[in-house]
């Protein structure tokens, strides 16, 4: 009998951490272990004191090695040689990242495990996560040694994107297209968190089939109906989970809010944000006299703020003019909350598409606040509810079979067509 083919999924972060780029492949794992792969995770060792306390909601499935990064950047202490050595290490890895030291152990941990795979088993597949950019370095170390194909999986993007200046400057921009450029000649096939980011990917990486780049998103797991509903009188309650930084403000929303109260006097509307709101927010915030719209809440675990969820009218997604090509983690989560959402977008972000298509809610430009009265006026006041049928295909389990479409592609290079098996559907 043949052994089961072996993934080894390169993922910095990874569950139980509680940042959002642990979320992806801790799902996606415990799918690929679920489809019958050997499944070996090679990620950063855990340190509470850093990361903050371990979400232990996310699965954890497969076999998973922590790693340690040899040198954490930036170096802890303000002694005069720490500083000058922080403010060349800042500069020097700009087009890599701070985590650029954490590849060279995280390659030998994976050619290590990679001894332990049965003779006669499947060829193995690499598959790396990025960010952090370190990742994909080893990823594609990891793969050239073993002689196993890689793919590229992109939350965000590395260098191919219109990044302002004051995130990467034209040298550094230069740099790191060069050596992602080396990273995507080796790479097998290229996994794209959306659409928007896959357009921009090919746009500067057009040298690589385009038929090996795929989009496919974040997605949720289905939850039970426990019985929470928004109430049906009293206050309506608009929820935003999470920070709000950069370009990023609930002042246009705040401003809505204003305008559709004196429509509806009958009917306190109310913004909360579990998280504390930035001093210069709430500054813009009472600048305009809206502070009475909005309630700031702290930080509470997932399962009771998914609670929270569940009980409000309507939940608020914001991208920022500098990331179009994104869509926030949150917006799965409010999927699976099952309630209406409203994203507050630039026109030519991706959300806008992701909400009509999967028919999650309603987008709205931040600089039109009769748009985004309107909007609200129709997720608050006409029972909007999801489509539960155009939902559900963002679930991690039929997302996984999507993604075996691909695993299994870049291990078999014979074309799909001659193989008979449909390509995956892109999103």
């Amino acid at each position: 009998m043949t052994a089961r083919r072996t993934l080894l999924i390169v993922s910095y972060h990874f569950a139980p951490s509680p940042l959002v780029g642990a979320k992806r492949f801790s799902f996606l794992t415990r799918e690929f272990t679920k489809l019958g792969y050997d499944v070996h995770v090679i990620a950063q060792e855990l340190n509470d004191s850093v990361h903050g306390r371990a979400d232990h909601s996310l699965p954890v499935h497969g076999t998973v090695h922590r790693v340690a990064n040899p040198l954490v950047v930036p170096l802890k202490g303000k002694g005069l040689w720490n500083r000058l050595a922080n403010a060349v290490l800042r500069r020097a890895l700009l087009p890599v990242g701070h985590e650029w030291f954490w590849a060279r152990a995280a390659t030998r941990k994976a050619l290590e495990v990679a001894r332990s795979v049965p003779r006669g088993a499947a060829p193995g597949i690499v598959i790396a996560t990025s960010p952090p950019h370190a990742a994909l370095i080893a990823g594609a170390r990891i793969a050239r040694r073993l002689g196993w194909p890689l793919i590229l999986d992109y939350r965000d993007p590395w260098s191919a994107y219109d990044w302002p200046e004051w995130h990467r400057n034209g040298i550094s921009q230069w740099l790191a297209t060069r050596i992602e450029s080396r990273l995507v000649r080796r790479s097998a096939a290229r996994v794209l968190n959306t659409p928007s980011m896959r357009e921009w990917f090919e746009e500067c990486f057009h040298f690589v089939p385009f038929e090996r780049n795929h989009a496919i998103p974040n997605g949720f797991d289905a939850v039970p109906d426990e019985g929470e509903q928004p109430a049906r009188d009293g206050t309506l309650r608009i929820v935003h989970a999470g920070d709000i930084y950069g370009s990023r403000s609930l002042v246009p929303l705040l401003r809505a809010v204003e305008r559709l109260s004196t429509h509806h006097p009958g009917r306190e509307i109310r913004v909360t944000n579990y998280g504390p709101l930035p001093t210069a927010e709430w500054k813009r915030i009472r600048s305009a006299g809206l502070e009475r719209f909005i309630e700031e809440r702290p930080r509470i675990p997932f399962a009771a703020l998914f609670g929270e969820l569940r009980r409000a009218h309507v939940l608020l997604a914001v991208v920022s003019e500098h990331m179009t090509y994104s869509t926030p983690y949150k917006v799965y989560d409010y999927m699976a909350a099952g309630r209406p959402i409203l994203g507050l977008a630039p026109n030519d972000a991706h959300l806008h598409g992701l909400l009509a298509e999967s028919g999650a809610g309603l987008g709205a430009d931040p600089r039109d606040i009769p748009g985004i009265e309107q909007s609200l006026e129709r997720l608050l006041f006409s029972e909007a509810r999801l489509d539960s049928t155009r939902v559900d295909r963002y679930r991690w389990s039929n997302l996984a079979l999507q993604y075996r479409a691909i695993i299994e592609s870049v291990a078999d290079p014979t074309p799909a067509h001659a193989r008979g098996v449909t390509s995956p559907q892109a999103n």
